[in-house]
């Protein structure tokens, strides 16, 4: 008899034991879609707000800015180099002519 109420008595525990899980884990769950809840409303927030959506224009503006500017740049210094690369040409061009009358002239 000793050992059936222990045996029921150990059920019981068993049984409030698990009770106790189920309700936990359902606080937790309830817990955490409050959360994800509260999260979702402040990213909706912060994405509707007209201060970040302005910042966020003006990000775009920049970079639109600065790239049409780096491009701008790009293009001068491209065009630089090719009248550097012309004006190389042409003076070694003139140096070679200027040695070839010189080795005429030591020639004669």
């Amino acid at each position: 008899m000793r050992s059936k109420l222990m045996l029921i008595a150990a059920g019981a525990a068993a049984l409030s034991l698990a009770a106790c899980s189920q309700e936990h884990a359902a606080e937790m769950k309830e817990g955490a879609k409050a959360a994800a809840a509260d999260v979702k409303d402040a990213a909706h927030t912060i994405a509707n707000d007209p201060d970040v959506k302005e910042a966020g224009t003006a990000i775009k503006e920049s970079a639109k800015e600065t790239g049409a500017e780096l491009k701008d740049a790009a293009g001068e210094a491209g065009q630089e180099l090719k009248e550097a690369g012309r004006d190389l040409k042409q003076d070694a061009k003139e140096g070679a002519a200027e040695s070839e009358r010189q080795l005429n002239e030591a020639a004669k």
